[in-house]
């Protein structure tokens, strides 16, 4: 299989990042959500300030949040 090109895998980033927003369009406050693996765990850069959601994927870890800053990400965390 062939490797995407650059433009292609800039689309398929913007693809995402469209289906994740609109799946944090769906979320409300107090929200126990599983959202699976992959793709689906990017929905917590997406959730707004102030609301409580917890998240939950396939792989067991609940409370997942957003991506951190990597200027304050915990060293063992990455």
């Amino acid at each position: 299989m062939a490797t995407p090109s650059k433009p292609d895998k800039q689309k398929d980033i913007e693809k995402r990042e469209r289906i994740v927003k609109r799946i944090a369009l769906e979320l409300r406050d107090g929200y126990y959500v599983n959202l699976g693996i992959g793709m689906p765990t990017l929905v917590a850069n997406y959730v707004p300030p102030g609301m409580e959601v917890v998240l939950q994927s396939e792989n067991g870890m609940l409370g997942v949040g957003s991506a951190p800053i990597r200027s304050r990400a915990p060293k063992m965390l990455i």
